[in-house]
């Protein structure tokens, strides 16, 4: 009886237990060294109080010092173990990688073996040699198989146990004074005055970056997180360890204040209310109404207290430093730190469409997105932190920068650096095409930062109050031809701002506005469509005009409406601007929208109410209040004066 011996079948290799989400273990080791190296900054700044003199100060002393040595020692045992922990993350995600490319090999294995088998079951008895020649072959293969998968083991035993020692080294406070005094320990201070140092140079922030070693890149994200999570030029990557690790420690130290019974002060509430708002910004990418996406979120800026506590906040949906795509939506008046969650929300809306859309083209077209929510600017809104009662001080001057431009003017500025630093940490060779999308007004901050030379692909100024001073028309912009777009609703109220003019023209207010309407065809835009709006009266000025007809730009589609403007910008976004028609843009002064609607409101709450009163009374009475009607029609000119 002839024999051909078939190697026996593989089975898979379980999946390491160590996954992406175990990172959330490394935020929390950096979030506690964080927390104890502010203590110890803290206990190094304070001695004896100001009260005390002789021995009892110099005991005070002894004692703040001594607590001073040991917190730094536990802070520097956090950092050996941050250290490893990061090392060892990386480890895994190799083994991973490795992992994969092992159970494809057995897969093709398998499927060899299984196709042996059904040729020898066929077999005749001349064709005996080759198959038993063929048969060595494979076990040679399944051999060398399970030779690599072992050492794949073993490296990942290697890996763990590494990780464990480097841990068992500092799991006491003399191992941790040994760190602390170690000469090779980081110097985190030269290190952050560097960096501080190299300032707005994008480019080499994050060659100096790239260049520290990983020990002193983790000691600086423990010391110094809000500086490494916004500066631009750091990798996102870093930026979101960072920021992540910075927003975990304000959330533990706030509620646990809270939770003790000790109320929050107004600027500590504000703080909390900020650290919240961008936690529930980066959870959303993983709720369910976003189920599918699959999508990753990056902190990429995070300073609660900036602005008078109106904070800075920015967060990415999927990593712009490898999206072949990015957009950077800047939005406008009274938003802040603490509404970075629903200006992600309508983010994430545009970074589903964007792809929902390349994946629905035949063939579907290859490319990643990253859409990101940014609010670095101090835009106009009521102050949190006002002195006044009712916030009428503070505030008050707060929102009146609505009407010029000095907070656009500084926010472009800041909205420019951050996309150079985009471009500095693109990984992947050719830089990203990238969009910028300005809303309200953000448009004119984004207008501003264009004018000024932003790197940047494409701008999209949508329900725009003015494209800022100075800027006249599209080559005021300084944008690739062809690569301005607009999207303005009629009903749109805030579109109706934009003037070369000021609101009465030739009088005191001129000064004041926002600069010329983006939406005039004679701006020279591509203007693509919208949904318009309903129209409104009286209380609706806000409850539709402002709060419906001006936000709905990034409302998500349902089946029974096709958000025109969500998939015009989705198509800017992934560059197939050939299909974003161009509607031609306006003929009507914008400020003429906001007179029509004026003289529209006193004939709909004066004339008209007066004349239905009276309809079918008398025909002499209808005929002398439709004369009224009339006479109003000739008194209210057709256009603004």
């Amino acid at each position: 009886m002839t024999t051909i011996a078939v190697p026996a079948w593989l089975p898979t290799e379980p999946e390491l237990q160590v996954t992406e989400a175990s990172g959330a273990v490394l935020t929390d080791v950096r979030a506690a060294a964080t927390a104890v190296d502010d203590v110890a900054d803290w206990a190094r700044a304070n001695g004896a109080p100001a009260d005390f003199s002789g021995s009892a100060a110099d005991a005070a002393d002894h004692a703040v010092t001594r607590f001073a040595r040991d917190t730094d020692a536990v802070g520097a045992a956090l950092e050996r173990g941050a250290l490893a922990i990061d090392a060892f993350l990386t480890q895994m995600r190799r083994r991973r990688t490795e992992r994969e490319e092992l159970m494809e090999r057995r897969q093709r294995l398998n499927s060899d073996r299984e196709a042996l088998l059904q040729r020898i079951g066929t077999a005749t008895e001349d064709q005996v040699p080759a198959l038993q020649a063929e048969a060595a072959q494979l076990r040679a293969a399944f051999d060398t198989y399970h030779q690599d998968l072992q050492a794949w083991r073993d490296r990942v035993d290697a890996d763990e146990q590494r990780c464990v020692r480097a841990l068992a080294a500092v799991d006491e406070l003399a191992e941790g004074r040994t760190a602390a005094a170690d000469p090779s320990r980081a110097d985190t201070e030269v290190l952050a005055a560097e960096l501080r140092r190299l300032g707005t140079d994008t480019d080499a922030v994050n060659a100096w970056w790239n260049g520290l070693s990983q020990a002193e890149r983790n000691a600086l994200l423990i010391s110094d997180p809000g500086l490494v999570g916004n500066t631009n030029g750091v990798p996102t990557g870093d930026r979101d360890e960072a920021n992540s690790a910075a927003v975990q420690r304000d959330l533990e130290h706030l509620l646990a204040k809270q939770a003790a019974g000790d109320p929050l002060s107004a600027s500590e509430q504000r703080w909390l209310e900020n650290a919240q708002s961008i936690q529930k910004a980066v959870d959303q990418a993983s709720s369910p109404t976003w189920a599918g996406l699959d999508v990753d979120a990056f902190i990429m800026a995070y300073q609660p207290h900036a602005f008078g506590g109106d904070g800075i906040a920015a967060v990415a949906y999927g990593d712009p430093d490898t999206a072949d795509h990015t957009a950077v939506y800047v939005p406008g008046i009274m938003q802040d730190g603490t509404q970075i969650d629903e200006n992600g929300s309508q983010a994430l809306n545009l970074y589903e469409e964007t792809v929902n859309q390349m994946a629905a083209e035949v063939p579907p077209r290859e490319g990643s997105v990253s859409t990101i929510a940014w609010i670095g600017y101090d835009s106009p809104n009521f102050n949190p932190e006002s002195m006044w009662p009712w916030d009428l001080g503070d505030s008050a001057g707060d929102v009146s920068h609505t009407v010029t431009e000095a907070n656009a003017a500084a926010g472009g500025l800041a909205l420019s650096q951050f996309v150079d630093g985009l471009n500095s940490t693109h990984s992947t060779g050719d830089q990203p095409h990238l969009t910028v999308i300005g809303h309200s007004y953000g448009s004119t901050t984004s207008s501003y930062a264009a004018a000024g030379g932003m790197d940047a692909d494409s701008l999209v100024l949508i329900g725009s109050p003015g494209a800022s001073e100075g800027v006249d028309h599209v080559p005021d912009l300084n944008m690739p031809t062809g690569q301005v777009f607009v999207g303005a609703a009629d009903h749109d109220p805030v579109s109706w701002l934009g003037g070369e003019d000021g609101v009465f023209p030739g009088t005191w207010d001129d000064s004041l506005g926002l600069g010329a309407d983006p939406a005039q065809h004679d701006f020279g835009a591509i203007n693509f469509a919208v949904d318009n709006g309903q129209e409104f009266h009286g209380t609706g000025l806000v409850t539709t005009g402002f709060m419906e007809n001006h936000v709905n730009y990034f409302d998500d589609p349902s089946a029974t409406h096709d958000n025109a403007a969500l998939v015009n910008m989705a198509n800017i976004v992934s560059g197939n601007t050939d299909a974003v028609e161009d509607t031609g843009g306006r003929t009507q002064e914008a400020h003429d929208y906001l007179y029509d609607w004026v003289g529209g409101e006193v004939n709909h709450h004066v004339v008209e109410p007066v004349v239905e009163a009276y309809e079918g009374v008398r025909d002499g009475v209808v005929e002398t209040y439709e004369g009224v009607r009339d006479a109003w029609d000739d008194l209210w000119p057709d256009h603004w004066p």
